[in-house]
C-alpha cells in the first residue's frame, strides 16, 4: 500500500475513533447528571421521614421539568422544579430555604391530603411571608392537622434548607410519666407512631437493663389482673428496635430508675421487635417501644391477665404456635368465627368455621406477631399468634 494512502487513513481512523469517544463522553456527562427524584408533585420528598432539620446539598435544579409543576390555585408558578411535602401534628412555623440561589422560588401550598398528583390539587397558602414571586426564602405558620407542599425553583444547583422542628409533635406517651395506661384492654394498637420526635427525657436508669440516654422510646403501662401472658411487638426490622418489660411498684413511675427489667427469656434486653413476659397479678408493668426509624406501629396483647371469667371459650385451644403453615383450632362447643390481625390492626384472615375444630392457613403471612379473636356461643376472646 502506499504509505501516503496509509497516513492518510490512519488519520481518518484517529479522527473517527477521537470523535466517537467525545461523543461517548458527552452522552456520559449529560446521563451522570440526574433528574431530581422529587420532580413530580407525586414524587415529593417526604419531610415526615426526617430530619427535622432538613438539608439536602446539590439538588439538581437544572435538570428538573415543568411536569404537573403548574396550574396551582392562587399562585401558578409555570417553572420546573422540585417538591417537598408533610402533614403538620402540631401548629407552628416552619420556613424554607435555598443557597446559592439564581431567580429563585420557595412556595408553599396546601393539599387535602398527601396524595396530590398535579398543581391543581394545591391551593397558595396566602401569608405575608409566603410569596408568590421571586424569593431564596418562605415560611408560614402551619396548622395542625394540615398537608403542605413546598414547591422550588433555581436557576443553578444548589442546597435546600427546610425547619421543621415546630410543625411535628411529640407522642403523648413520649414520657414515662405519660406511659399509655392499657388496663382492661384485651389488644391495643398504636398505629404510625412518629419515633422521629421522641425524647431521651427520663427514660433510662432502668434495673437490670439500662438502656442509656440513646434511646428515645415511648412507653405504656398496666397492671395484670390475673397471672397470664402478655405479648408485645412493633412493626419495625429485629436490627433496629426494641420492646422491654420493666415490673414497678405502681403506676405512677416518673423515671426509668422506678423500673426493674422482667429477667424472662421472651423479653431480652436487646434488640428485637417482639417481645413477652408471663405476667404476676397485682404487679404493674411499663413497657419501652423503641426503634431508629422515623415511624412505628406497636401492638400489644393482654388478654391473658385481664382476669375476666366471661372472656374465656370451654375448651379452646390452638397448635402450634409458632406456626409456619396451618394453624389448627380445636373447642368444646362450635367455633363460629375466627379473625386474625396484623401488628397495625388490619383483619388479613376471617373464617366462618362452624365446627368445633377447623384449620388457619397462614402459609401466605408474613413472619410476626398476630391477634386472633375467636367467637363461639356468644363469647369472643384474643390469643397471640406468631408467624415463622
Amino acid at each position: 500500500m502506499n504509505p501516503k494512502k496509509l497516513i492518510m487513513k490512519t488519520r481518518i481512523t484517529l479522527k473517527l475513533i477521537i470523535c466517537l469517544f467525545i461523543f461517548s463522553s458527552l452522552a456520559g456527562s449529560v446521563n451522570a447528571i440526574a433528574q431530581p427524584v422529587n420532580d413530580h408533585i407525586i414524587d415529593a420528598t417526604d419531610l415526615s421521614q426526617g430530619p427535622i432539620m432538613y438539608v439536602e446539598e446539590n439538588v439538581s435544579f437544572t435538570q428538573a421539568t415543568i411536569t404537573d409543576d403548574s396550574g396551582q390555585q392562587g399562585c401558578g408558578t409555570g417553572v420546573a422544579g422540585v417538591w417537598y411535602k408533610f402533614t403538620a401534628t402540631a401548629s407552628g412555623n416552619v420556613g424554607a430555604s435555598i443557597e446559592p440561589y439564581v431567580q429563585p422560588i420557595v412556595v408553599f401550598y396546601s393539599a387535602s391530603n398527601e396524595n396530590a398528583t398535579s398543581g391543581q390539587d394545591l391551593t397558595y397558602v396566602e401569608q405575608q411571608t409566603n410569596p408568590c414571586e421571586n424569593s431564596n426564602f418562605s415560611s408560614i405558620i402551619a396548622t395542625e392537622g394540615t398537608t403542605y407542599y413546598i414547591f422550588m425553583k433555581n436557576d443553578v444547583d444548589a442546597t435546600v434548607g427546610i425547619n421543621l422542628e415546630n410543625v411535628f409533635a411529640t407522642p403523648a406517651n413520649d414520657l414515662i410519666e405519660n406511659a399509655t395506661n392499657l388496663n382492661g384492654l384485651e389488644d391495643y394498637f398504636d398505629d404510625n407512631v412518629h419515633m422521629l420526635m421522641t425524647t431521651v427525657t427520663n427514660d433510662a436508669g432502668q434495673n437490670g437493663c439500662d438502656t442509656n440516654s440513646a434511646v428515645r422510646a415511648v412507653w405504656y403501662k398496666f397492671t395484670a389482673g390475673t397471672d397470664g401472658q402478655v405479648i408485645a411487638g412493633i412493626g419495625t426490622p429485629l436490627n433496629a428496635s426494641a420492646v422491654i418489660f420493666y415490673s414497678a411498684e405502681n403506676e405512677n413511675a416518673t423515671s426509668g430508675a422506678d423500673l426493674t427489667h422482667v429477667d424472662q427469656s421472651s423479653n431480652p434486653c436487646s434488640e428485637n421487635n417482639l417481645a413477652s413476659i408471663d405476667a404476676i397479678a397485682g404487679t404493674t408493668y411499663y413497657i419501652l417501644a423503641f426503634t431508629v426509624l422515623p415511624w412505628a406501629d406497636v401492638s400489644i396483647n393482654l388478654s391473658g391477665v385481664l382476669g375476666v371469667a366471661d372472656n374465656t371459650i370451654e375448651g379452646f385451644s390452638f397448635y402450634p404456635n409458632p406456626a409456619s403453615n396451618l394453624l389448627n383450632l380445636n373447642a368444646k362447643n362450635s367455633i363460629d368465627e375466627v379473625q386474625l390481625f396484623n401488628l397495625l390492626g388490619q383483619k388479613v384472615i376471617h373464617e366462618k368455621v362452624g365446627a368445633t375444630a377447623g384449620s388457619l392457613d397462614l402459609s401466605h403471612l408474613q413472619t410476626g406477631l398476630y391477634v386472633m379473636t375467636v367467637t363461639s356461643e356468644g363469647r369472643t376472646t384474643s390469643f397471640k399468634v406468631v408467624k415463622k
